[in-house]
Formats: structure tokens, sequence, C-alpha cells
């Protein structure tokens, strides 16, 4: 292997765990590995691996719908900007392909798995403990409140304010990792030390409340249960529901995120499904040709305004699901290539191992609540490991 080749090794490596920095390092090093490898990425070979991985090429047309679509954007400016945000979906593919399948490249094997999920909860690990201390002083020395450790965008503060919804993504992944990878690490009190950082993760998912990875959470766990601990299908069932009552009477009596879902009456009053209904019929009014993305924006907040959904316009929501916000874009076509494309993601991740397939699941799960593909870390998380499981060789 030479230099060049070790270098993007390692660099290919680090950029899932730089996404709990500050997002330019990730995107300098998406450029770096871009630059170092750009005598390989346009040549008819890798072109010709691009064509026969359906779930990259599809990556790269979503890139290139959306350039298309500033054509007839009316606020150019946000769409170019959009486009920006966007182009990890063309970069991590073609960097991907060029530097594993070209002679003497990288091998997306176990082995490559092995060093990036230490990597990864490396980082992790990290980001939990200064968040944690950060949380302690604010309550204790500081002006935080009492409540501060269930407080949603609080605990994750200290992480160049990354979004809690990002961070319990990541820490989904990660205990996943710690759960279901057989580490060929050797070391004393090796499964002293791994169950404490597992109880860590719990804690601090817990502790960031938020709804949708907690569900994640559980299922995880669910899936860890039944395929480890090895016990009968009734107990499982038992089991599960158990954990699932004692889950969900906890966090409705302890967390305020869990009760702000019901007003006093006992209805739900989620301002997500006002932003869904208001998207729906930004959607419904433009079906076939859908809105570019730099007008999507300004399309929803004129049906919040027209439904008073205050929330949502002061804040600029995005449709926060992102089959509706594909449907918003592109129209319905647009849907069924987003639908295909992740249809061809799903046949590749059977080749796969048990965490990329529930990392899958997972980002299919939070398709349903979050607009992951809009945002710049969500963007790169999604790139980078479909990517991932469409080069993987077992």
């Amino acid at each position: 292997m030479n230099n060049i080749s070790k270098i993007s090794f390692w660099l290919f490596l680090s950029i899932p765990s730089t996404l709990f920095l500050d997002k330019i390092f990730a995107s300098i090093l998406i450029g770096i590995l871009f630059l170092l490898n750009i005598h390989k990425i346009f040549i008819v070979e890798t072109f010709q691996h691009l064509t026969r991985k359906k779930a990259l090429l599809f990556s790269v047309i979503y890139f290139f719908i959306h350039a298309i679509a500033l054509s007839y954007t009316k606020d150019f400016n946000d769409g170019l900007n959009s486009l920006g945000i966007i182009l990890s979906f063309l970069l991590i593919p073609l960097i991907g392909i060029s530097i594993s399948a070209n002679k003497g490249g990288i091998k997306i094997n176990e082995n490559f798995l092995e060093k990036l999920y230490l990597f990864f909860v490396s980082a992790g690990i990290l980001s939990m403990i200064i968040c944690l201390f950060n949380a302690f002083y604010a309550v204790n020395y500081g002006n935080g409140s009492k409540e501060y450790w269930f407080f949603y965008r609080g605990l994750a503060e200290p992480l160049w304010n990354i979004h809690p919804i990002y961070l319990a993504y990541y820490l989904n992944f990660l205990l996943s990792i710690l759960l279901l990878h057989n580490w060929k690490l050797k070391f004393s009190y090796q499964l002293i030390i791994k169950w404490l950082i597992i109880l860590l993760t719990l804690t601090f998912l817990i502790l960031l409340s938020a709804r949708t990875p907690l569900i994640i959470t559980f299922a995880i766990i669910v899936l860890f249960i039944y395929n480890k601990l090895k016990i009968r299908k009734s107990v499982f069932v038992l089991t599960s529901i158990a954990l699932l009552s004692i889950t969900i009477i906890g966090l409705f009596n302890t967390n305020n995120r869990f009760k702000e879902l019901f007003n006093e009456n006992g209805i739900i009053e989620e301002d997500r499904v006002q932003t869904w209904k208001c998207a729906l019929e930004v959607a419904e009014n433009n079906l076939f040709i859908g809105v570019p993305e730099g007008d999507l924006d300004f399309e929803l907040e004129k049906v919040y305004a027209k439904h008073m959904h205050s929330k949502g316009s002061e804040r600029g929501y995005n449709c926060h699901n992102q089959y509706l916000q594909q449907l918003c874009y592109f129209g319905i076509f647009g849907l069924l290539f987003f639908i295909l494309w992740l249809y061809h993601v799903f046949k590749a991740s059977i080749k796969t191992n048990q965490i990329l397939q529930l990392l899958l699941f997972s980002v299919l799960v939070y398709f349903c609540t979050e607009s992951l593909l809009s945002v710049n870390k969500g963007i790169i998380f999604v790139s980078y490991f479909f990517t991932l499981i469409a080069i993987y060789e077992k």
C-alpha cells in the first residue's frame, strides 16, 4: 500500500468519528480524500464499478436531480447552498469506489469495520464524558437548572451545538456496536469496561431525551436479548413487554419531553403532527412537479401561517419526515425514486453484517420523524454508511 493509499485508508476510516465535532472537520476530510484520489476517480474503471453498485449510482443521481432542479428554482442562492450541503452524496460514493475497487485499494470488510468501530466508540465515549461534565458543572456550580439533565438541547451543547437528534442517532449506532460486535481486543477487565460503557450510553440517551432514538434504543436491546441470550420465545416476548411497560411508565413520569406529547385531557398535542399536515398540503399542491429545495422553505412558511402553526413559522421547520420531504421536493416520481434507492441499499445490506443491517433499519425509522438528508451531519453519516454497505466485502 503506497503512501496515498495509507493516508486515504485512515482518513476514510475516521470520517464518522469527526461528526461529533463541528461540521467543517468532516467536510475538510472529504475534500482532502477527493483531491488525494482524483487520479483514480475520473477513470473508466471507477465508473464501471459505480454502475454495478446500484445503491451508489442512485446516490449520485440524487445529487444531480437536485442540481437540475436549480434551473427552475426561484431562490437560486438558497438552492445553490442546499446543493453544496448534499455534495457528499456525490463525493463519498466516488471516493469509496475509487479507493476500494481499484487495484491495491482498501478492502471494506470486517477488519476495516473493526478499526472503524474502535475509532467511533472512542470518539463517542469522549463526547459523552465532555457533555456530562459540562452538565454537572452547569447544575451545581453554574446557572443551569435542576432540569438540565433532561434538557433536550442543553446536554449536547458542548459539542459545537450539535442537534440532540444527531448526537442520539450516533449513540444508537455506538450502542449497537457495543452490544452486537464481537470485539477482538484482549486486555484485563474488558467485559466490565464494555458494560460500563453500555450503561453510560444508555444513561446518556435517556438524559438526552430524544424520542425516536429511544425507540431505536429499545429495538437494539430487544434484538440483543433475542440473539445473544438464547432465551425461549415465550420468555423473550414477556421480557420485551415488561421492559417496554417499565420504560414507558418511567419516561412519562420523569421526562418532560414525553409529557409534552399530550395535553391535560390526554390528547396528542405534538407540533410535529401539525408540521406533517402542513407539509402534506404543500406536497398535494405540487404532486407531479414538486417544489425545488431552494423554494420549499417559503412554501412551508405560507402553509404554516395559514394554519397558525406558530412553532413551524418561528423555527423554520422542515418536513420532519424524509419521505414527505422527497414528495415535496420532486413530487410522486421523486418519492418513488427515493424508495427504489432505499430498496437497492436494503438489497446490498443483506450481504453485510447485523450491525450495518440494524443501522439501515434505524435510518429508515429516523426518516419517519426527521429530514436527515437536509442537514450536513445527517447527510454525511447516511451517505458514508450507504457507501460502506454498497462496497462491503465478506
